[in-house]
């Protein structure tokens, strides 16, 4: 008779997984998130409406207003957020945006 196998055998197992590395990620992921909707919230709204989101590509419209970023440029909020959870600069003209500015 041959022997059945253990179902945990034939499992590939990463040997280089960290759970507290993936755990403090995870939290340093959402720092970044919460910290880049404050900032955005701080930017003034501005209206715009003949003018079109650097980083969507999509359009201004009805009410919805723009967020002016320091160096000048306008985009949506969610658009402008998400980028800045991974770049703290302008999509467009590279200005350094932060708390400071």
């Amino acid at each position: 008779m041959a022997a059945v196998p253990n179902a945990f055998s034939s499992c590939l197992i990463d040997l280089s997984f960290d759970m507290d590395e993936a755990l403090s990620f995870h939290s340093d992921f959402a720092r970044q998130i919460s910290k880049s909707v404050s900032l955005v919230a701080d930017m003034p709204t501005v209206d715009v409406s003949d003018d079109v989101c650097s980083v969507c590509m999509e359009g201004f419209g009805g009410d919805v207003g723009g967020k002016r970023v320091p160096c000048g440029h306008v985009y949506h909020a969610g658009c402008i957020s998400s980028w800045l959870s991974n770049c703290n600069s302008c999509p467009l003209c590279r200005c350094n945006i932060s708390d400071d500015n």
